[in-house]
């Protein structure tokens, strides 16, 4: 991501993946590699082809106000500023943030749920036990 995010940011020239599934847009990649198609160019590409696809996520739900991106892509700048860039593009007002600790975010969330399962287990174990 250190590098991928700054590279991205250079690309002038966006090629996109035309297919949806990882799959076919390996195979896309693939064929613009072997096309000579510069590696920032590509990853522009795959950077604006997926904030669309959140853009219009957020569009769905009726996103507004700051959106936090999570996650292992949440440091990746060239994601975020695809993101930003589609956002506006989309009239979406929406303040697209991210923190440095934000790719612990689900590892987070899944600590916090375990403890409360695990204390709403404890106690129906002593209720049980009282009975």
């Amino acid at each position: 991501l250190e590098e991928i995010g700054p590279l991205s940011l250079q690309g002038r020239h966006p090629e996109r993946p035309s297919g949806i599934c990882a799959v076919l847009a390996e195979t896309d990649v693939i064929n613009m590699v072997s096309r000579g198609i510069a590696t920032a160019d590509i990853l522009r590409g795959i950077h604006q082809s997926m904030a669309e696809r959140i853009v219009k996520l957020l569009r769905a739900i009726r996103a507004e106000g700051v959106v936090l991106m999570t996650g292992g892509l949440a440091g990746d700048v060239g994601l975020q500023a695809a993101l930003v860039e589609a956002a506006q593009e989309a009239g979406l007002e929406v303040e697209i943030r991210s923190h440095p600790d934000a790719a612990f975010a689900g590892a987070i969330g899944a600590a916090l749920w375990g403890a409360y399962r695990f204390e709403r287990l404890e106690a129906q174990r002593q209720q049980a036990s009282a009975a």
